[in-house]
């Protein structure tokens, strides 16, 4: 096994997986964009699952986006045949694209099977003790990153510079359509006259990350010190299966805060492109709050910032090592000043360099 990938070569076929969530897929983007500006010739095709298929759909750095079928397969699970089917129908259309390399962000023993079912003679992973489940069994270029305690944009940045793609800068290329932009404007409009600052709540999660949850009843008492305090409207986003939790945060409030109405992750995007500030845990909506420029408060308990938090110094960190229930609404308030007071109305936010933020990272890059 190679310890040093080989560069790309300008004409090859590359396959990008990372299947998951919606967090890991916005953080391996900055690494998407390093390597289509070092090749712009090359052809990406980028496998994903559901939740976060639209979100790439027609992405100008991708040549083409496939799906996952992780539900069909899922359902199939317990008949054997059918899912023997639809393993080799996925087997048959990675092939048929005859891909020279895969690239596997997310070193798990799916994604490593799936860059083998490919075929793909060069597959890059990362080495053993920084993937899981012996994926590196299945791959035959390591990537071998400095530490294990890496920020995940860091991370997924230097298999890109294993493959020879090369700048400092920390890009998130999310491109938004007219008829988007149309209508987060006029949720933003029908909120409050005059430019009234919107802060976006995000109080769910994924079920498997509930541990990681803010309780409502503190996202509702910092609604009504925002109103109250800041003059700002408390906007509270919600996904599939969380209406309950939004209306308790509403009602919490004694009204102060305002349900969003159901919103794509596409349309959440233009959102939080013209909110203030977005308020949340670590979760697809703060990445993707921090993918669009937008300023992040965001709520840590026991899990480490250091591998999930908002990079640069628009945003801001809470945590306590516990539980995020121990941080208070109160100083939630007190970094919401902070942040608010130090941005500019209607600047962009700072660019990010690797060279400052990783300066190990960059120095061993070069």
């Amino acid at each position: 096994m190679a310890d040093r990938p080989r560069r790309l070569e300008d004409q090859d076929r590359v396959l990008l997986i990372r299947l998951g969530a919606v967090g890991d897929v916005l953080r391996t983007l900055p690494a998407l964009h390093l390597i289509r500006a070092s090749f712009p010739t090359v052809h990406i095709t980028w496998l994903v699952e559901d939740l976060s298929f639209d979100l790439l759909g027609g992405h100008p750095e991708i040549d083409e986006v496939l799906r996952f079928p992780r539900r069909e397969m899922r359902a199939a699970a317990a008949r054997p045949r059918l899912l023997a089917g639809l393993i080799a129908a996925l087997r048959c259309d990675l092939r048929r694209r005859r891909f020279d390399v895969a690239l596997d962000f997310q070193g798990s023993l799916k994604s490593a099977l799936l860059a083998r079912l490919s075929a793909a003679p060069r597959r890059v992973g990362f080495a053993p003790g920084h993937c899981r489940e012996l994926s590196f069994l299945f791959t035959n270029d390591w990537v071998r990153p400095p530490g294990r305690r890496l920020n995940r944009v860091e991370r997924n940045l230097m298999m890109a510079e294993a493959v020879g793609a090369r700048g400092d800068a920390i890009e998130v290329v999310l491109p938004e359509r007219s008829e988007e932009g149309r209508a987060a404007e006029e949720i933003l409009r029908s909120l409050g006259p005059g430019g009234t600052p919107v802060i976006v709540l995000s109080p769910g999660t994924s079920r498997r990350q509930r541990h990681k949850r803010w309780p409502a009843e503190h996202f509702a008492r910092l609604a009504a010190l925002l109103a109250t305090s800041l003059g700002a409207v408390p906007l509270v986003v919600w996904g599939p299966g969380e209406q309950a939790l939004v209306q308790e945060v509403v009602t919490g409030s004694g009204g102060r805060a305002v349900a969003a109405p159901p919103t794509s992750l596409r349309l959440l995007a233009a959102v939080l492109r013209r909110a203030a500030l977005f308020v949340g845990a670590d979760s697809g909506p703060m990445h993707l709050a921090w993918g669009v420029g937008c300023p992040v408060l965001a709520l840590f308990g026991p899990t480490d910032p250091r591998l999930n938090a908002p990079l640069g110094t628009a945003h801001v960190v809470l945590r306590a090592g516990r539980a995020t229930s121990d941080i208070t609404p109160e100083q939630a308030l007190e970094a919401t000043r902070r942040i608010l007071g130090r941005a500019a109305p209607g600047a962009a936010a700072p660019r990010l360099l690797r060279s400052a933020l990783f300066p190990r990272a960059a120095e061993a890059g070069r």
